[in-house]
């Protein structure tokens, strides 16, 4: 982080020095666009002296709404400048779910841009669109912000059924950033890469390593992250030192297209999900240079709590390490009776120091079950990941799995019990139990429910989209009879898997509306590949029937192969195979009574 004269008090206090030393410097850069940090810092001055005429201040939140681009790092500034906390809500959310988030999180103001501006009509708080083009504004920071103040929020999936939202403290923000300089071996960093959601905690790596730092922030809007060409070529054009992936989001891109161009100049983390030792055996041979980092960490201990430095003899093993704490950070494996475990034996991971989140915002039992008063050696709260983890005897944790039902779906925390509520509130639906899948072995998780009741699968796919966000809405919906237990009384999920194998060879019938000859035979038997299935009808919705991010860049890349002039936002407004298929071709089908849905794919 830059030096200053005096100690920085929080991320706010950082930021304004980095402008001030760094103000001729390139800060934000999206296609391009470009802001240096002078004025980066005067916009994020502007909207904060908006947010102030507003009232809002000290302890207050500020949502920001809008797409991937670097109108959400002005908001981030803005709410900071003033003493506020922020919460990014992802535009791909449905508007039941923004709603959700903005009552959940009480946000006294929200951010916008211009195109998500009509969805917040409605809403209580003052809502202003977020530009680039105005005067600017000295960037002030409210003298009375306190590292003990909460930096911003992170929305999480709720076992109860409704989302639960992380407070994290500026003081652990400064701890992580300064903690992860201090860990990767690589210096003088001048460029990082935002490739993912800036909702969760993968984004901040890069945002908050570049804008508190005084280096680059490239920002790659989200059609360029599923297009593995377009990514590819801004990368050639403009290098970047770091960048950071999803291992099923890297797996996706590489699978069609060349993954030494998806690569950073120089460091690359990779978080979120468990990170394949085949994945990274192809990274580092077609990068042997490269500084390799599989990172780990929830919400709750503030972005990344340890990291590991992968070397090819790692990628030998059935498993990679998530490596040892980050400055900071206390790690314990303890057992029910928060005992500690044996080096060598498995148990619970608790994370404890500078790192740990304040809570859960308006949940105070849940914070009190969740965050732990630990006696002995670095006594204090810890955080119970419900991770179970393995400790070597030269101090490196291994990632087992969890001990609850909690679900990690491309890169992003799944409750399953927030999941199964949203299906039992559904009519026709008895039963709900939702769980994690592979498809392959090497196959990222998917999203899985099975249900007991008469209702129609794909209306409540269909249905779910409306209200959640799309990393909880299950790829694959089976109907049962029943829902098999153990001698436990616990759901029998391999009875389940093998119930609906035994129902999958049953002769398949035919959609009501196969598809004509032509492109959308070629459409269909593109998705029939990339979904694992057979006789997709021409009307079907490609999210509807199992369809996601990943899965869509897949039928993009081979799509294309066929017709080289498609572009990604193809995919999101023409959402069946008739309608995609007279798009391409210009053979308009007749009007239809029910205006064609706008398909919104999340990465």
């Amino acid at each position: 982080m830059t030096s200053t004269t005096a100690t920085p008090r929080t991320a706010a206090h950082v930021f304004a020095a980095t402008a001030r030393d760094a103000a001729a410097r390139p800060a934000l850069r999206q296609n391009e666009e470009r802001l240096t940090y002078a004025e980066l810092a005067a916009a994020a001055g502007e909207s904060a002296e908006w947010l102030r005429a507003q009232g809002v201040g000290r302890g207050d939140i500020v949502a920001t709404l809008m797409d991937r681009s670097h109108r959400c790092m002005i908001g981030v500034l803005a709410a900071w400048a003033v003493g506020a906390a922020y919460v990014h809500i992802e535009a791909t959310d449905p508007d039941h779910r923004v709603a959700t988030l903005l009552g959940t999180t009480k946000a006294a103001a929200v951010l916008t841009d211009a195109r998500n501006r009509p969805r917040l009509a409605d809403a209580a708080a003052p809502v202003r669109t977020v530009t680039t083009d105005g005067p600017g504004a000295p960037y002030t920071v409210d003298p009375g912000l306190h590292p003990d103040d909460t930096a911003y929020l992170v929305c999480t999936s709720g076992s109860t059924g409704t989302p639960k939202a992380v407070e994290v403290q500026h003081r652990a923000l400064l701890n992580y950033c300064a903690a992860f300089e201090e860990r990767v071996s690589a210096t003088g960093l001048d460029s990082y890469g935002l490739a993912t959601t800036f909702a969760a905690d993968l984004g901040k790596v890069s945002v908050y390593g570049a804008l508190l730092s005084g280096a680059r922030l490239d920002v790659y809007p989200r059609d360029t992250t599923l297009d593995p060409r377009a990514l590819a070529a801004d990368l050639a054009a403009h290098p970047a030192d770091v960048l950071t992936y999803t291992p099923s989001q890297l797996a996706a891109l590489a699978a069609e297209g060349d993954l030494a161009a998806l690569l950073p100049r120089r460091v690359l983390v990779v978080a979120g999900e468990a990170f394949p030792p085949r994945l990274a055996e192809q990274i580092l041979r077609v990068r042997p240079d490269l500084e390799v980092h599989n990172g780990y960490g929830p919400s709750e201990a503030t972005i990344l709590a340890t990291m590991h430095r992968v070397r090819p003899g790692d990628t030998m093993g059935p498993r990679l390490s998530i490596g040892t704490p980050l400055a900071g950070v206390e790690a314990r494996v303890l057992d029910e009776r928060l005992a500690p475990v044996p080096d060598g034996s498995p148990g619970i991971l608790y994370l404890g120091g500078a790192c740990v989140a304040a809570g859960y915002r308006g949940e105070a039992g849940l914070t009190q079950a969740k965050f732990v008063e630990l006696d002995g050696p670095g006594a204090g709260v810890h955080y119970c990941t419900d991770d179970l983890v393995i400790r070597e005897t030269d101090g490196t944790l291994d990632y087992l799995g969890r001990a609850d039902r909690q679900l990690k779906i491309r890169g992003n925390r799944v409750e399953p019990g927030e999941v199964e509520a949203a299906l039992l509130a559904r009519a026709g639906v008895r039963q709900a139990v939702v769980t994690g899948e592979r498809p392959t072995p090497d196959a990222p998780l998917e999203l899985v429910a099975y249900l007991v009741g008469d209702a129609d699968p794909r209306a409540l796919v269909a249905d779910l989209r409306a209200t959640l966000p799309s990393a909880l809405v299950p790829g694959a919906v089976h109907t049962v009879a029943a829902i098999p237990t153990n001698l436990n009384g616990k759901t029998d999920f391999a009875a389940l898997r093998e119930t609906v194998r035994a129902a999958a060879t049953a002769p398949a019938v035919a959609p009501a509306q196969a598809p004509r000859e032509g492109t959308e035979q070629l459409i269909a038997g593109i998705w029939e590949e990339a979904l694992g299935r057979t006789g997709i009808g021409r009307d079907e919705r490609f999210l509807d029937i199992g369809g996601d991010s990943f899965k869509a860049l897949t039928v993009f890349a081979r799509l294309r192969r066929h017709h080289p002039d498609l572009v990604i936002a193809q995919l999101y407004a023409h959402a069946t195979v008739a309608e995609l298929a007279a798009a391409l071709t210009g053979v308009q089908e007749p009007a239809q009574a029910e205006p064609a849905r706008v398909t919104v794919i999340d990465l």
